[in-house]
């Protein structure tokens, strides 16, 4: 295979460090997160993966993180706030950004590209969101003339899934079978290494250390399948509890700078950001963005779907990422290998930085060359980002 059109100079960005916190329910009353505030999840995250990456922290100059509920405790520019709880000194400036449940991974384009044209040195770059505690996303006022040319219905990223399932033929029991094997990658993967351990409570109220996904194999979404009903279109719809991610609570960051950067400093990078994608779909096809975005990405770079070692795929609803496998023509089993949000729980706005830390680990721990990690996003939009492991 050709490699594509890399540079191998300078300013190149590199990850250094990457770390998360576990993800908590986002349940109010008994997620292990719901005394703890978001943004003290987004500085345990921080933290840890500057101490990760060896970085001296006065040599941070930007911190950006992903919310898509940037009101209460995670409103205020979060990103600034918890860079000064995570103990970083002033001169690290801080922004939030919001693109929906790409957030995340959008943080990281910015900060790679920030990087690439030499604007700044040293950043890190994440997300957070804690629906437990935050406002309800409902709040949000979408002027209604911006939806002139669709139905509102594609406000409904769960309507919008239950269409592509119907369309395509991906009924309930292949959805139940991918959320199953998703459960079950990450009960068997090795976390160790990218968890953040974060203090909580347990159902009772204890204080506990969280160091383990909270939904993964919890009993009410994998056992009695036949017992849930459809959560969209009562009585004929596909998707139930078990095949949409639940919401989480959790933060995910990763410390990026120039390969020359690395070297000068004497660090090892873990991977290299090689190139990203955005594309933007009618709103109707919300859902099928990471397809499209992956796509793009693939088309641009030279690299074809069959040398990917390690796709992390959006995984809100196991119908979406059942299609784009499908229409990609890939190994199921090189996609989402240690789990997914089926499993793990999704927090918005830290789920693209979630895949893309559980990426670089990856590829680091099993030596492979090739990772790409791509999610839909609401109202129509995809956001892929390739990845090549820095030592291989």
């Amino acid at each position: 295979m050709t490699s594509p059109a890399t540079a191998r100079d300078d300013e190149t960005p590199v990850i250094v460090g990457c770390r998360r916190t576990a993800i908590g329910l986002g349940d109010p009353g008994r997620g292990v997160f719901r005394r703890v505030r978001g943004d003290e999840l987004a500085a345990a995250a921080i933290a840890a993966a500057v101490a990760a990456a060896g970085v001296d922290p006065a040599t941070i100059e930007d911190v950006i993180l992903g919310c898509t509920q940037p009101r209460g405790e995670l409103g205020g520019n979060v990103a600034r706030n918890a860079a000064l709880l995570a103990g970083l000194p002033f001169g690290a400036a801080g922004a939030t950004v919001d693109r929906g449940g790409g957030s995340g991974l959008e943080a990281l384009v910015r900060g790679a590209q920030a990087i690439r044209v030499g604007a700044e040195r040293v950043v890190v770059a994440g997300g957070v969101d804690h629906p437990g505690r935050g406002a309800a996303a409902h709040s949000a006022d979408i002027h209604p003339r911006a939806l002139a040319a669709s139905s509102r219905g594609v406000l409904s990223p769960g309507l919008c899934a239950e269409h592509l399932a119907i369309r395509t033929g991906i009924d309930r029991r292949r959805q139940e079978a991918w959320a199953l094997e998703s459960h079950r990658r990450a009960a068997a993967a090795d976390w160790k290494d990218e968890i953040v351990a974060v203090g909580g409570h347990d159902e009772g109220g204890r204080p506990a250390t969280v160091v383990r996904d909270e939904a993964i194999l919890a009993a009410e979404r994998v056992a009695d399948l036949d017992r849930l009903e459809p959560l969209f279109l009562p009585g004929s719809g596909t998707i139930t509890a078990a095949t949409a991610a639940p919401p989480g609570a959790g933060a995910a960051a990763l410390v990026i700078m120039s390969r020359g950067e690395a070297l000068r400093r004497r660090l090892t990078p873990l991977a290299t950001v090689v190139a990203t994608a955005t594309v933007g779909l009618p709103p109707a096809a919300t859902g099928r963005g990471a397809l499209h975005a992956t796509r793009k990405l693939l088309g641009k770079s030279g690299v074809r779907p069959e040398d990917i070692d390690h796709f992390e795929l959006d995984e809100t609803f196991a119908a979406e990422v059942i299609n784009d496998v499908a229409e990609l023509g890939i190994d199921p089993a090189r996609v989402n290998p240690c789990g997914g949000s089926l499993a793990l729980g999704n927090p918005p706005g830290a789920a693209g930085a979630r895949m893309a830390t559980t990426l670089v680990h990856a590829l680091v721990r099993s030596g492979g060359r090739w990772g790409l990690a791509a999610t839909s996003i609401g109202l129509g939009q995809g956001l892929a980002v390739l990845f090549e492991q820095a030592g291989s």
